[in-house]
């Protein structure tokens, strides 16, 4: 819960001077007044701020402050970390651990701010102008659509938006969204999985209407209309002269001239299927009951009705009459004869029609219809346009009941890349509405402004062969940007239709997004693609400016650009179920100093290189890097190499990573120069969830756990397993860790099985009993040296830790979390006063547990992001992986601990 402050400032200059007023005053008024930020120290603290905002309304002061020192060191500001860790909290004590360092994988100067709320991946993104303020309206696959105001951040709107079928109770995905200024007015268009078309008010955030397919031109009594179906079957009759609605219809299947009466058939959920005079707005028909229906020789359809006090009655529903005289029993049918699905059948002047009423599908005609079609080319393919003139118009159905025309392609120049859009008045032109196929063109195109714009379910992009930006005036001509599969992007001229000078490089996979916008005297262009990256390109030099714009944790799905107080900024929309805002005007290089990961770091290790203490982290991106302890610096180039699971060794005197493959096999690999020391070994596993080394007698060793409730020992010399595997758990083995007991190297494993077991690495045996207790899966295991001897530290997903003595294999003590569930990471280190301490991680805090009293030892430790790694740290320290980036923390009086080298440090083994 966020905490508020009695005293708010009132400008940036009276909340800068105080650090405790920053971690105290309300998040909001924060950013909003860091708006106002006009000298260097001042927007290197914006800078800091902005880049965890998103998670500061959601913590208490004290917690703010641990965010801010880390993205301060993110941002390689040493003297603005230490600023952050002077304030003072009332009520609480000083920090009590801090940054050395922090990589700045995600830390981007250009990032502005995050939105969230969503509660699944965010795939459309667009911009718009309320009251004169920008916004961003994002569409989400929850099916809403949240519209925040870009200059304060707050939500102005929440949309529930799409269709529920009554059939199959399924909503339409939302796949993109549009805005535009109809008239003056700000609406944002919401496209459908279903092909629907919502139309919204920004200013309101109520609905507008829904663009509807034309389905007949008519004269019904003289009076001049035109009828509409909607993506739900409603059928609409509006009078062309004023707009006005005269009637509908719901869930109707198809109309038509019957006896010389415009009439409609609907098939509505719980009613009958009935056939309207739409003159007269009345039943023409008689619905009688069907308990019979089949085919004859696989090709004529007939149905049995009952009537009271009538004997039954045979229709043949290829003709729509009655089979007088003839009885179901003399009709030829096979087993294979019955027809499912038709309930019910509408009579008109004694001819049937019949519809299927399966609700596992969506109601189909049965037999001929037979009622004259209103016109020529009467039917409307969704999601076109139609032609009035020389313009091509849409149809909204608003929610004011009146039918709206809008002009689609004579709108004026539109402002800050916000298209506008004008209606046509009601009148005698409407009928001059064409209905040739050959002259529409696809509706969400022209209102998006763009053509081939992404419609996507979160696994597959485009409606198009391309994506193509607006049109844009670059050295006099118009061109615009096409996407290439390839992840080129060309620049067409739009006269020409051929390509104008050399393309957009950089994307490794298909552009998804784009759009262009100007920033001073140059013209940018930001793309996204599926290789998980937003880029920033000059169209003037085709160069990308700056590394890509990161933070997002996910596929960066969609994208727009507009102006926030004169400043050109992008929005993106992602996978990680957020949109964030980018100031396009910022160089993204000032502050930055050890940029890494992309992906989520997901194991670490401790060696030492070349005499000095190094990190080795292993990322989802499918690279290893290793970091300088003390500095942070990376000391060697990236290793390409996809390592979920990891540890370090010494094979013939020097530092190795030892890696596993999906298929399980171990690569040894020099950490310098990524090559094997060793040839790759099949690990004999179904796949290594948990890794560890030790030495045997001089010799290195690794410990693989498996999913095939196995655990391996290889001799790192040879190459070659040392035993066969060895067995005992019941089910996957998630955790290892190593240490030396009686001066034999020993393991101790853990497993969804609930136990914990202890190995004799020298003879490949189990020693002793099972280690039970837990109630849950054991996640993580560490080992650490007690004055008694050797300890083991597990996790288990039943929210408690517990320590053992491995001397006698009994448990010591058994401390409970504050909450169960997750995998996390344990890790042990010694405080300055010599105490052992647990750190665990869960969703983005660190906590710490002393070992002795089961009390917390350390205030909780919050990250910026989602840790998934931990590891010990020489002196003392604490290595943390946190989403991309990697930290040490210390202790702010921590004392000298020898940490264990090989497997121990990457299971947290300390001694004191």
């Amino acid at each position: 819960m966020s905490e508020r402050s009695a005293e708010v400032p009132q400008d940036v200059r009276s909340l800068l001077s105080n650090p405790s007023l920053l971690l105290t005053t309300n998040p909001a008024r924060v950013i909003e007044l860091l708006g106002q930020a006009d000298d260097s120290r001042s927007r290197a603290i914006a800078v800091v701020y902005r880049a965890s905002a998103e998670v500061h309304g959601t913590l208490v002061p004290v917690q703010r402050r641990q965010v801010l020192t880390v993205d301060a060191a993110r941002a390689g500001d040493a003297e603005l970390a230490a600023w952050f860790g002077s304030a003072d909290v009332p009520g609480q004590p000083g920090p009590e651990w801090g940054p050395q360092w922090a990589s700045d994988s995600a830390f981007d100067v250009r990032f502005l701010r995050a939105f969230t709320g969503h509660g699944a991946p965010v795939t459309a993104v667009a911009a718009a102008v309320v009251d004169h303020r920008p916004v961003a309206v994002a569409g989400s696959k929850d099916g809403a659509v949240r519209v925040w105001d870009l200059t304060t951040g707050s939500l102005r709107h929440e949309l529930m938006t799409g269709h529920t079928d009554p059939v199959s109770s399924m909503t339409a995905e939302l796949l993109a969204v549009a805005t535009a200024a109809v008239d003056n007015r700000a609406v944002v268009f919401t496209l459908h999985a279903d092909g629907a078309v919502g139309v919204w008010d920004l200013e309101t955030g109520r609905s507008a209407g829904e663009l509807v397919d034309m389905a007949e031109c008519a004269i019904l009594d003289g009076r001049r209309v035109i009828l509409t179906m909607g993506k739900d079957q409603t059928l609409q009759i509006w009078d062309l002269l004023t707009g006005a609605r005269i009637s509908a219809y719901p869930r109707v299947m198809d109309t038509g001239v019957m006896g010389g009466r415009v009439v409609a058939l609907t098939a509505a959920v719980d009613q009958p299927v009935q056939v309207w005079d739409l003159s007269a707005d009345r039943q023409v028909s008689e619905c009688l009951t069907v308990v019979d229906a089949f085919l004859v020789e696989g090709q004529r359809a007939f149905a049995v009705t009952e009537e009271e006090g009538h004997p039954p009655r045979v229709w043949d529903l290829n003709t729509g009459h009655p089979v007088e005289g003839t009885k179901p029993a003399e009709l030829k049918l096979s087993e294979e004869s019955g027809l499912p699905g038709v309930s019910a059948l509408t009579v008109v002047n004694d001819r049937a029609v019949a519809v299927t009423l399966d609700y596992q599908a969506e109601p189909e005609l049965v037999g001929n219809w037979t009622a004259d079609h209103l016109g020529q080319g009467a039917s409307v393919r969704r999601g076109e346009t139609e032609v009035l003139g020389a313009s091509r118009v849409v149809l909204c159905a608003g929610a004011d009941q009146v039918l709206h025309v809008w002009d689609l392609t004579t709108s004026p120049q539109p402002t800050h890349g916000i298209r506008t859009i004008r209606s046509v008045p009601p009148g005698d032109g409407l009928l001059a509405v064409s209905s040739d196929p050959s002259e529409r063109t696809d509706r969400w195109d022209l209102i998006a402004g763009r053509r081939g714009d992404r419609t996507s379910t979160g696994d597959t992009v485009g409606t198009g062969p391309r994506v193509t930006s607006r049109p844009l005036a670059l050295k006099g001509r118009t061109v615009s940007l096409t996407a290439e599969p390839d992840g080129t992007v060309t620049v067409l001229d739009a006269v020409e239709g051929r390509p104008s000078g050399r393309p957009l490089t950089g994307h490794t996979d298909r552009v998804c997004a784009m759009d262009t916008v100007p920033a001073g005297q140059a013209m940018l262009a930001v793309t996204a693609g599926l290789d998980q990256t937003a880029r920033v390109w000059d169209l003037e030099t085709r160069q990308q400016q700056d590394k890509p714009l990161t933070g997002h944790t996910g596929q960066v799905w969609d994208l727009d650009t507009t102006f926030v107080e004169g400043r050109p900024v992008a929005l993106t929309a992602g996978e990680d179920r957020t949109v964030r805002m980018w100031d396009l005007t910022r160089a993204h290089g000032a502050g930055r100093r050890r940029s890494g990961h992309t992906g989520a770091v997901v194991a670490l290790a401790t060696t030492i290189l070349h005499g000095k203490h190094v990190v080795i982290s292993a990322g989802s991106d499918q690279t290893i890097r290793t970091w300088d302890m003390a500095g942070g610096q990376q000391v060697t180039d990236a290793l390409h190499t996809e390592a979920a699971v990891m540890t370090t060794a010494d094979v013939d005197g020097r530092p190795v990573v030892v890696t596993a493959g999906p298929d399980a096999t171990l690569y040894v690999l020099d950490p310098v120069t990524g090559r094997e020391v060793r040839r790759a070994t099949p690990g004999g596993h179904g796949r290594v969830l948990a890794m560890a080394s030790a030495v045997l007698d001089g010799v290195p060793l690794a410990v693989t756990a498996g999913s095939d409730r196995t655990v391996g020992v290889w001799d790192l010399n040879t190459g070659k397993a040392l035993y066969e595997p060895l067995t005992g758990h019941s089910s996957r083995v998630t955790a290892v860790a190593t240490t030396v007991l009686d001066g034999r190297p020993v393991a101790v494993t853990g497993g969804w099985d609930k136990s914990a077991r202890l190995w004799d690495l020298t003879t490949g045996r189990q020693v002793g009993e099972p280690l039970t207790g837990h109630t849950d899966w054991v996640t993580s295991v560490a080992t650490v040296t007690l004055p008694g001897g050797p300890a083991a530290v597990t996790k288990g997903r039943d929210g408690t830790v517990r320590l053992w003595d491995l001397t006698s294999m009994a448990q010591v003590d058994s401390h409970a979390l504050t909450e169960s569930g997750g995998s996390g990471a344990t890790a042990v280190t010694k405080t300055d006063d010599g105490r052992l301490v647990a750190a665990i991680s869960h969703d983005n805090t660190v906590r710490f547990l002393d070992l002795a009293t089961g009390h917390r030892a350390a205030t909780d430790h919050v990250l910026p992001l989602p840790v998934h790694a931990l590891t010990a740290a020489p002196h003392g320290g604490l290595v943390v992986a946190f989403g991309p980036e990697v930290a040490v923390l210390r202790h702010q009086a921590s004392a000298t601990v020898e940490v264990e080298q090989g497997g121990a440090a990457a299971s947290g083994a300390v001694r004191p």
